[in-house]
């Protein structure tokens, strides 16, 4: 099953606690801010495709880290 990003972050997200740490014009700066544009979740759904057991990490943030 295909884990999915929130639109909203939560309290403890890594972007709430350190996001001003991140350099504006970075490259981490970019991918934190335009990972769900770059890679949607519609460009994984060939992998996933039994629908069954536990939700993965969301495509995007595995997609953002491997290009870091």
């Amino acid at each position: 099953m295909q884990g999915r990003s929130r639109d909203q972050r939560g309290l403890l997200d890594v972007e709430s606690l350190a996001g001003d740490l991140l350099e504006p014009g970075s490259v981490f700066a970019f991918l934190a801010g335009h990972r769900r544009r770059l890679f949607p979740a519609g460009m994984f759904e060939d992998l996933f495709r039994s629908g069954r057991g536990r939700p993965s990490v969301p495509a995007d943030v595995v997609a953002a880290v491997i290009v870091l």
